[in-house]
């Protein structure tokens, strides 16, 4: 027992440690992580979060739940802001190995097999994608998520089931994501039943229990944001033009690169297997969370990232029950004599679709951070601009506008409680693209902008080359200030 769990603790150290060689190798974070370092910031400082905030579109009312941020703030000040955002939300993230461990040897009952399936887990590229530089909520959810699945398949330990209760309660405070554990565990409820399968009375009551709160305090939270947009809010308001682009389709390239080809063909085979052959509650708690995943995905509900970070995580888990069927299968065959050749190909295979894919899209991710160029423009604007000055930007400079330049902002990703963002996001788009002065001229008025930014990201994001009426100097200086107005009669 002692060398399983110093080889645990090894993975655990090895994932942590890939994970910290990239995210020190950038100085700065993905541009959506600027929200959170932005708030966290001000907790800091004033021990609130911004909740009224004169600078995100000019000035509105935010709705998100503070508690992720409570917890990085903690930490910020033992290790300070910039060393605690890259380290804790990846020591977060790297804790599934341990939850991924703990559940397939709950399942499958064979330690070796356990401890290969947690250091495949360390290497699921897209989980590593979405959490790496970006000071994710899902750093600390995705986790959450896998341990109530761990403590619902051990209810016989009625201590687990005490920290189940616990997880079910905070939870909903914690983030919005909890209701994917909500839609999972109906789901799972459906497919016992149609199984022909009982639920215990503690199982039954813990998950009825878990579905109305989550529903009960998510409505509290996100109640003002239902009456301004009705059933709109399930889709976080979100304009059309926006989510075309933030649900883009993945195809099955893609999510074998994402995911890896290892964990995808064993855990298809064991979905196919126990929904068609077999019976096994475990099982189905886990393939419950890759449908109700999927199905959201489908509605739109939330973005294929976490999508395929949830996918690829039950499929890893899944993988470990093949893996455990396979290796029984070839003591029974002539092939039994080659065990170590079988292995030594699962490895190759395991390095040229997994690692190999986490190193490359791990090391994009690094690059597409804020650059330091980028940072320095932001500073530039906070020293020498009116600190009432509106600053445009594109879409995902929204939060650096408002964290690092600290100016108004014309728009941003959060888009709940604003009225008709898409009006917003073509206005943005035809004063970087028009080529009539007088459009843009007007358009700036309207937002009362003082600043036009204009970064490499914003012509990759916008696609343009250049902004064509930006050389009049009668109308903008060299920093492009806006100094043109049109008088209305």
């Amino acid at each position: 027992m002692k060398r399983h769990n110093a080889v645990l603790l090894l993975i655990l150290i090895l994932t942590l440690a890939f994970r910290l060689y990239f995210v020190f190798q950038a100085p700065n974070f993905d541009y959506e992580a600027y929200f959170n370092i932005r708030q966290i910031d001000n907790i800091m400082k004033e021990g609130l979060p911004i909740f009224n905030d004169s600078l995100s579109y000019g000035g509105r009312t935010t709705i998100f739940i503070p508690l992720f941020h409570y917890i990085l703030a903690f930490f910020s000040f033992i290790l300070t802001i910039s060393i605690s955002l890259k380290f804790i939300p990846n020591i977060f993230a790297s804790s599934i190995v341990l939850i991924v461990y703990l559940i397939t040897n709950k399942i499958i009952k064979n330690k070796n097999i356990s401890l290969i399936t947690a250091f495949v887990s360390a290497f699921i590229p897209i989980f590593i994608i979405e959490t790496i530089n970006s000071v994710s909520i899902y750093s600390l959810t995705v986790p959450l998520m896998f341990l109530a699945i761990y403590f619902l398949i051990n209810l016989e330990n009625k201590k687990l089931v005490k920290y189940m209760i616990i997880l079910i309660v905070l939870f909903p405070f914690i983030h919005s994501s909890v209701l994917i554990l909500t839609v999972s565990l109906i789901t799972y409820l459906i497919l016992i039943r149609l199984a022909h399968l009982k639920s215990t009375k503690a199982e039954l009551e813990l998950i009825l229990f878990s579905i109305f709160l989550t529903i009960w305090i998510e409505f509290i939270i996100y109640k003002n944001a239902l009456l301004a947009h009705g059933p709109s809010v399930i889709w976080q308001n979100i304009p059309a033009i926006i989510s075309i682009f933030y649900f883009n389709t993945t195809n099955f390239f893609e999510a074998i690169l994402k995911i890896g080809l290892i964990p995808l063909v064993g855990g298809v085979y064991v979905i196919y297997r126990y929904l068609f052959r077999e019976t096994n509650k475990p099982i189905y708690l886990l393939i419950s969370f890759a449908f109700a995943s999927t199905l959201l995905l489908w509605l739109k509900l939330i973005n294929p990232g976490v999508t395929l970070t949830i996918l690829g995580i039950v499929l890893t888990i899944l993988f470990a029950k093949s893996y455990k069927s396979a290796s029984h299968y070839i003591k029974k065959t002539r092939f039994s004599n080659y065990k170590k050749a079988a292995f030594i190909f699962f490895i190759v295979a395991f390095i040229l679709s997994s690692v190999f894919p986490c190193f490359y899209f791990t090391d994009e991710r690094i690059q597409s951070a804020v650059s330091e160029e980028e940072m320095q423009a932001f500073l530039w604007l906070r020293e020498n601009t009116n600190s009432k000055s509106t600053i445009l930007g594109s879409l995902y400079q929204g939060h650096l506008i408002t964290a690092i330049a600290n100016r108004k902002n014309v728009i941003d990703s959060n888009f709940l409680l604003i009225h008709l963002p898409g009006n917003r996001v073509d206005d943005v788009e035809t004063i970087y693209t028009t080529k009539y002065k007088t459009i843009a001229v007007d358009l700036l008025n309207k937002y009362d902008v003082d600043y036009i930014i204009f970064s490499r990201r914003t012509a990759e994001e916008i696609d343009i080359d250049q902004i064509s009426y930006i050389n009049d100097e009668k109308c903008f200086e060299l920093v492009y200030k806006s100094l043109c107005r049109i008088e209305k009669l």
